[in-house]
């Protein structure tokens, strides 16, 4: 149901907090609407001043991304000389002594390749969130809702209204209202209603108001005729509609939303591009030329089948992020990068130093590390895994012999016998594997007796 509200775990706070700050967009535009004449709130201008809010507050997100972008590009030629010498090798240990070498400098100077996908990834909830409030408007406004819900009263006096709604919907050219119909059902809630009734174009509404003969119905004709003002955007176009895949003026939002795409994606790419890339880079530059490619496509095929509220605050945001990126790059074009390395390697030395345990790795370095089969086992692990291992064994002692497996006493109960396939068995082989590391003089895992 369209108009019920988001109710995940994490979705449903983050779409009621986005919802919160729709309305309040909702009421200060109305607020100065009133002021200057209008009697109602035109929900395209809306869009757009949400979309500036959350750009505006996903800000120190983007900047951090496309900082830490250009620090990368500034310090491919340092990486590239560090990892000459393994140019051409592809063995294992080569591989992994370059990933080594690479993430030293990175490290060096307090970034990472992880760093622009962590800032993608937080940005997809909100995102989402977006979506919902912007696709599902009237259940994020109270007033809205009450407007709504006023005008189903006034078409549930006719006995036969649900029918009515459904025929008109059905023959609706509006692609929305068909979605919507497939959530109404035969036996709807007053909300799937309102969500049929939230995509109606003005011809809908005029037939509907035609079949029930309630054209003579003041209230209603008011009512329609405000909803069909505030959803009005450019060339009489309803930000409820989607433009569907027939030639029309509103093709002229996603295709304008492709176009900024492209032109974002390529500016962003252009900022990162650095002559002196190492393996890793080329690759993520190639992927950032799929994407150039791909995401236009996306936001084309998205903007077509979606309603034009959606496409709206595409287009908005892309402007947002091609002046940001072009903001960045002015600025740091004008930088002296040898005084702006200093600064960084100065504030990640500092950075470390604050740290509990400096030497210990970031999640990139250790899922590389994991990657290219480095995964020693610490110090810390070694302990924890001990202690598990003589807890199970304390807790898995064979019934039939009731012997206590504690410390020495383990090697004097050899005999014990446990269930094929259960915990105690597998603890019991582990044990052995340790002792035989042990008679070797591995010690691999810290158990057993010590000296």
């Amino acid at each position: 149901m369209f108009l019920t509200r988001e109710d995940g775990m994490i979705l449903g706070p983050v779409c009621w907090l986005l919802g919160k700050i729709f309305n309040w967009i909702y009421m200060f535009v109305g607020f100065i609407g009133s002021h200057m004449g209008f009697t109602y709130v035109n929900l395209s201008v809306c869009v757009i001043l949400f979309t500036f809010v959350l750009r505006g507050a996903l800000f120190p997100l983007y900047f951090k991304q496309q900082r830490s972008s250009k620090i990368m590009s500034f310090i491919q030629p340092e990486i590239a000389k560090a990892t000459k010498k393994y140019k051409g090798k592809t063995d294992q240990e080569s591989m992994m002594k370059q990933q080594q070498e690479t993430q030293k400098i990175q490290k060096k100077y307090g970034v990472s390749m992880a760093s622009g996908c962590l800032t993608s990834l937080i940005q997809l909830p909100i995102l989402y969130g977006l979506y919902r409030v912007i696709q599902n408007i009237p259940a994020y406004v109270p007033s809205m809702t009450k407007k709504y819900s006023d005008i189903v009263d006034i078409l549930s006096k006719k006995t036969d209204y649900i029918k009515a709604i459904s025929d008109v919907a059905g023959d609706s050219k509006v692609s929305t209202v068909t979605m919507a119909l497939k959530q109404m059902g035969d036996d709807p809630t007053k909300n799937q209603i309102i969500d049929v009734l939230d995509k109606f174009s003005k011809s809908d509404w005029d037939k509907l108001i035609a079949n029930l003969d309630l054209t003579g119905n003041a209230d209603l004709a008011s009512y329609v005729d405000q909803f069909h003002n505030m959803n009005q955007f450019l060339f009489g176009l309803n930000i409820a509609d989607a433009p569907g895949w027939k030639l029309s003026i509103a093709l002229i939002v996603p295709i304008a939303s492709a176009l900024l795409q492209f032109l974002q994606t390529k500016i962003s790419m252009k900022s990162s591009q650095n002559s002196n890339m190492d393996s890793n880079q080329q690759t993520a530059n190639n992927m950032m030329k799929g994407m150039m490619y791909y995401m236009p496509v996306m936001s084309l095929i998205f903007c077509i089948t979606l309603p034009i509220a959606i496409g709206l605050y595409w287009i908005v945001g892309s402007v947002i992020m091609i002046i940001s990126q072009l903001i960045v790059d002015a600025y740091y074009n004008h930088q002296d990068k040898d005084e702006l390395l200093a600064k960084c390697a100065e504030k990640a030395a500092k950075k470390q130093a604050k740290k509990k345990n400096p030497d210990k790795k970031s999640f990139y370095e250790r899922m590389m590390d994991a990657q290219n089969g480095n995964t020693s086992t610490d110090n810390s692990q070694s302990e924890n895994i001990n202690k598990m291992a003589s807890s199970r064994l304390k807790s898995y002692v064979n019934p039939a012999h009731s012997v206590n497996v504690d410390g020495d006493d383990i090697d004097k109960n050899k005999n014990v016998t446990y269930k094929p396939g259960s915990i105690g068995s597998k603890a019991n082989i582990m044990l052995k594997y340790q002792n035989n590391s042990n008679d070797k003089g591995g010690n691999k895992f810290g158990l057993g007796k010590t000296a």
